[in-house]
């Protein structure tokens, strides 16, 4: 009796050792108290083991008091950033794309945050082809495209590739282009979506870099550029 006794009572504080060492572990893998958005969310991506692309656009920001998993805690996190997130088959995050901070505004208009490249206005907009896959492109704000204007070799990556496209001859600045007209299902700016968005691919090699953000977009708002403040807002017609 005494050995059993014995044995059970070593039992038990090898598995009080175990769950110590595992507490330990896991203090030790966190490390110190996230102090920042940026460190909770850098924190965030280490435990769920994701990518996170855009986390510069959270910097000096403060932190935020979270509750629930640890998907609720990256959506509560990120609900003042407009974001894109990709899930895999069983549903699980894979991929989180922080576009850029919601602006307030007034309920009729969209304030879209800019940078300047040169004469040209450029914005971080999300596209989608099929609503399935999403890519985060910067794009030029360019009010003479009448659609927006994209390189072919992005037809794969925005779910398009079986799309029953229409073929028309466009002006480029490098010249005449054959281009590939068809649809995007959704663009998505400053916590605004814009859907059924005519679209056009032309040849990488004519293109370049470019990618245009025309009126097939724009022309279903009154647009007001500001060069001070490099703020453009759309007010909803």
């Amino acid at each position: 009796m005494t050995t059993n006794i014995t044995l059970i009572s070593a039992r038990k504080s090898l598995r009080l050792i175990a769950i110590f060492s595992l507490l330990s572990f896991a203090i030790c893998a966190h490390g110190e108290d996230p102090v920042d958005l940026f460190q909770q969310i850098h924190s965030l991506q280490s435990q769920m083991n994701i990518e996170i692309t855009g986390l510069e656009r959270v910097q000096d920001e403060a932190k935020v008091i979270t509750r629930g998993n640890l998907e609720q805690q990256i959506e509560q996190l990120l609900v003042s950033f407009n974001h894109i997130t990709s899930r895999n088959a069983k549903g699980q995050i894979e991929r989180i794309v922080i576009i850029n901070k919601k602006q307030k505004s007034e309920a009729n208009q969209i304030v879209l945050p800019t940078t300047v490249q040169g004469n040209h206005f450029i914005v971080s907009v999300a596209l989608t082809g099929n609503g399935a896959l999403w890519l985060t492109q910067d794009m030029i704000i360019d009010t003479g495209a009448d659609v927006v204007v994209l390189p072919e070799s992005m037809i794969d990556q925005l779910g398009l590739t079986d799309y029953p496209f229409s073929k028309q001859k466009m002006q480029t600045a490098n010249g005449t282009a054959e281009a590939k007209i068809g649809k995007l299902k959704e663009i998505k700016m400053a916590g605004e979506s814009i859907e059924n968005v005519d679209v056009a691919f032309i040849a990488d090699l004519l293109l370049g870099t470019n990618r245009l953000l025309g009126m097939s977009a724009l022309g279903r708002y009154q647009i007001n550029i500001d060069d001070k403040t490099q703020l453009i807002t759309l007010f909803k017609k």
